[in-house]
């Protein structure tokens, strides 16, 4: 074989700890190879023992691939053949088990492919609506576009008959033009006139303040000369009061003293209506004893007549007092 060299390991070195490896039923790697030999780094270690996993194979098939020497005793023959019987049946479990996780791989790639096969009918069909309906937004679009082609016509037509109008406008705006002209220059001579009456309204206006101004002072003055003859007539209205209520005291006074005098007056009228009503009622019943007497005698008694004549001058004698 040969020989690479690289920081002091050979392939052969990493194919021989490989075999032995092999051999004592453990698969090789790098950490394990690099222990066997107690030297070498990954990265040599490395590539080293990818061809000796690519040569695996054929030198499986090769029954000398790994055959003692010519001339090894028997029990090193017996030994290496054991060893070698090992090694293949190491060899079939871990492709079995290789195989067995390639189906497994194989199979839930499968089941993922059928899913996503699913997922993209999903997807197509989601998709193939979305043409659909992108289609039919096109024929709409379309359909849009006519109208609105349509639409550009008409409006077209429509500026060009409004251009027709800006024209007349123009023209009729020039008319109006040379009009307004006109009436600012008539409005014109018109303000000259109002602001040559207005001057002279406010030089009236100014006259007829003046007048009322003093008009104004000689209402003042009268004012003042009324306030002094008004407050004269009030001092003399007051003093005119004053006396007429000394004059109404005193007539309370007399009044007073009259409703007195009065007052006993219609006390002495109902002594003497009382004293009347005795002298009836006395003269009445000496009517009836002298009527009596009459019968009895024929005639009246001296002493009676007088004393009744006494009496009745008595009673009149009373209301006087």
């Amino acid at each position: 074989m040969e020989t690479l060299r690289s920081r002091g390991i050979t392939r052969d070195d990493v194919w021989a700890a490989a075999d032995s490896l092999l051999k004592a039923g453990q698969r090789p790697t790098i950490e394990r190879i690099r222990l066997h030999l107690g030297r070498g780094s990954p990265n040599t270690v490395s590539p080293h023992l990818d061809a000796w996993f690519a040569a695996l194979g054929g030198r499986l098939q090769d029954p000398q691939g790994f055959a003692p020497k010519p001339g090894c005793p028997e029990p090193v023959t017996e030994a290496a053949r054991y060893l070698w019987e090992a090694a293949l049946q190491v060899a079939r479990a871990q492709a079995e088990a290789a195989l067995a996780q390639r189906e497994t791989a194989l199979a839930e790639a499968q089941a993922t492919l059928a899913r996503e096969r699913e997922t993209l009918e999903q997807e197509r069909l989601v998709m193939q609506a979305r043409l659909d309906g992108a289609e039919a937004a096109m024929a709409e679009m379309t359909r849009a576009r006519d109208e609105a082609l349509e639409r550009g016509a008409q409006a077209e037509a429509r500026a060009a008959a409004l251009q027709q109008q800006v024209e007349t406008l123009r023209a009729e705006a020039g008319v109006a033009l040379e009009a307004r002209v006109s009436l600012q220059r008539e409005f014109a001579a018109e303000r000259t006139a109002w602001d040559q009456e207005r001057e002279t309204m406010t030089a009236r206006a100014t006259a007829s303040e003046r007048r009322l101004a003093l008009e104004l002072d000689a209402a003042r003055v009268a004012g003042k000369d009324a306030q002094k003859l008004l407050e004269t007539e009030r001092k003399a209205a007051l003093e005119r009061l004053a006396h007429a209520a000394e004059a109404a005291s005193r007539q309370g006074s007399e009044m007073t003293r009259l409703s007195q005098s009065i007052a006993v007056l219609e006390e002495r009228v109902r002594q003497r209506e009382a004293m009347l009503v005795e002298y009836r009622e006395q003269k009445k019943e000496a009517a009836s004893a002298g009527v009596a007497a009459v019968g009895r005698r024929g005639r009246p008694a001296r002493g009676t007549l007088a004393g009744g004549a006494s009496g009745l001058l008595r009673i009149r004698a009373v209301p006087g007092g």
